[in-house]
């Protein structure tokens, strides 16, 4: 008797799967454990209302997972794009076709939004006046702060958007640039206290984070959207200068192989920051939040802003040479956009896109290729995660967008569709990885 060929998953199938697989389990009251844009049902609908661009008849289940993000946003804490109610707003606002489509809702949402962005820039405000150093990662992040809020705010076309509060979030970023005085002597503004559920960051005084979901990247990711889009306050193009010179500053190369490409480290400690020369640090895992793909796409974003080669063509080399040297893409694990492939791959097609450079679009390819390779039909939806104690110690299995499936399947369907270069008038969903 002649074997059964196994399934050949290809993006196509492997995005209709996952959809066909969340849209069955709607009612299930395990899907989602948490609210917000990250892991909640606003990801799921994110998905959805992507798609139902090319197939209506999506768009009920996009409209239903919204509602039920509405029911759960009351009982969640938290303002971010991600982690959120501004999750919420984001993915109403992705899902509107006409002017009237969430109206109410996402009135009530900008209005929950600015009253929260004004309540965490006085307290920041009030944090430097005092001189006090240690700016919370999570009031200036892309995750949880006012860095995610601006690209909320910008998510429109620019004769509707409200420029008034991301102009507030611009003026709070270009201050935190400024250099702070510590007992050590002067550090970055962006300098932060260690998480303290990190275990690489326990112990420290002082963590200065390069990366884009949580550290120098995401302001200069935003401040340079919003100066290419023509939205500009004072010294804003200084701070694009600070922020990108000292990412540059800790630029890594093997001086030994020309063709090895600079890469970024995740975080530096305050003592490295201040050594008379830049040490050699240990390279990041080439994800999104951390490492050398989120920081290569924030430099050149810098760069088109304002028009410095020199950091388009660091980023675009760094991102060529993690896909020339295969040992580089080592700690991949996971399939999700937060640290795992399909952030990997999304952030290169960007690139690619943006550079129009054909070979980095190839290597995309390649990625989109070997995580269909990666689907499990036996799973839940395909993609579940490795564990990461000590947060979360069991695996996740989900349509998530951040960790799950669901941010798999946008990433996907991106590589069948192929979605032209940004064009500033749109509202892309990666925009809430402030990769576009």
């Amino acid at each position: 008797m002649t074997a059964t060929a196994p399934k050949r998953w290809d993006a196509e199938t492997v995005v209709a799967e996952i959809l066909a697989r969340a849209r069955d389990r709607l009612t299930d009251p395990r899907l989602f454990t948490t609210s917000g844009l990250a892991g909640g049902p606003s990801g799921a609908a994110l998905l959805f209302g992507e798609v139902s661009r090319s197939d209506a008849s999506l768009r009920p289940t996009a409209h239903a997972l919204l509602a039920a993000e509405a029911e759960a946003a009351g009982r969640a804490g938290g303002i971010g794009i991600l982690s959120g109610l501004g999750g919420l707003g984001f993915a109403a606002k992705h899902a509107t076709r006409s002017p009237r489509d969430y109206a109410t809702l996402r009135a009530r949402i900008d209005t929950a939004l600015r009253d929260g962005l004004v309540r965490i820039l006085e307290t920041e405000y009030a944090r430097l006046e005092s001189g006090t150093p240690g700016a919370d990662r999570a009031h200036f992040d892309v995750i949880s702060g006012v860095t995610g809020l601006g690209r909320y705010f910008l998510a429109e076309p620019a004769a509707t958007a409200d420029t008034d509060a991301v102009r507030n979030v611009l003026r709070y970023l270009v201050a935190l640039t400024e250099p702070v005085g510590t007992e050590a002597g002067s550090l970055p503004g962006w300098s932060s206290p260690p998480w303290p559920f990190a275990a690489d960051e326990r112990g420290r005084e002082c963590v200065l984070d390069l990366g884009l979901a949580h550290g120098a990247a995401g302001p200069l990711a935003l401040l340079s959207l919003c100066w290419t889009r023509g939205l500009r306050v004072p010294g804003q193009d200084t701070a694009v200068r600070r922020i990108a010179s000292w990412l540059m500053s800790w630029r890594q190369e093997d001086r030994q192989d020309a063709d090895a490409g600079p890469w970024w480290p995740g975080t530096v400690t305050a003592d490295q920051e201040l050594a008379p020369a830049r040490p050699t640090v240990e390279r990041g895992r080439p994800s999104w939040c951390y490492g050398t793909p989120g920081i290569a796409r924030a430099l050149q974003l810098a760069g088109t802003a304002l028009g410095e080669d020199e950091w388009q063509d660091n980023a675009a080399r760094a991102m060529r040479a993690l896909f020339s040297h295969p040992d580089r893409l080592r700690g991949l694990e996971d399939a999700g956009l937060c640290h795992g492939l399909a952030g990997l791959m999304q952030t290169a097609g960007r690139m690619a896109a943006d550079l129009d450079d054909a070979s980095l679009s190839a290597r995309a390819d390649e990625l989109a290729e070997r995580l269909c390779a990666r689907f499990d039909p036996a799973s839940a939806f395909g993609f579940p995660t490795v564990p990461a104690p000590p947060h979360r110690p069991e695996p996740l299995d989900s349509p998530a967008y951040l960790e799950g499936a669901a941010g798999v399947a946008l990433a996907l369907h991106d590589r069948i569709t192929r979605p032209p270069a940004s064009d500033g008038d749109d509202l892309p969903w990666d925009a809430a990885l402030l990769l576009a």
